[in-house]
């Protein structure tokens, strides 16, 4: 389900891989280039704050998560979007399919924004949100 007139929401870790060139295709690197060029891709606020975490808990290298931000968003056509209490609390009305609740909102903020999550996850995959690369 690609078309140049896709908007697509990274999921925390396609974000991470993407920015840092690392555990994905050239070919997808070159696409998510493209379509961030194009300022097709969104990235939630909540992401920031889960990279924060698993950076606290030595999962992932990044120096300086609010530099890494800055300069990522700065350097990029990429756009922040913010959860609303809204979409907060959709986000506890989804089925019970997945724990994790950085997800569950991600979910919500998709299709909200009428995006594709770009996404590793397939318990996504089982929600009704458009995902790529599951």
């Amino acid at each position: 389900m690609r078309s140049d007139h896709s908007l697509y929401l990274f999921d925390t870790h396609a974000l991470v891989f993407w920015a840092k060139k690392q555990c994905v295709s050239d070919t997808f690197i070159r696409y998510f280039d493209e379509q961030v060029d194009k300022g097709n891709v969104i990235v939630s606020s909540i992401s920031f704050w889960e990279i924060a975490l698993l950076t606290q808990k030595n999962k992932i290298k990044i120096n300086d998560v609010n530099q890494w931000r800055i300069e990522l968003l700065k350097n990029t056509n990429i756009q922040l979007i913010h959860p609303t209490a809204s979409e907060m609390i959709d986000s506890t009305l989804l089925e019970n399919i997945h724990k994790d609740p950085f997800d569950r909102l991600l979910i919500v903020q998709a299709n909200n924004k009428n995006a594709i999550i770009v996404t590793k996850d397939k318990l996504i995959a089982d929600y009704a949100v458009n995902t790529y690369w599951v």
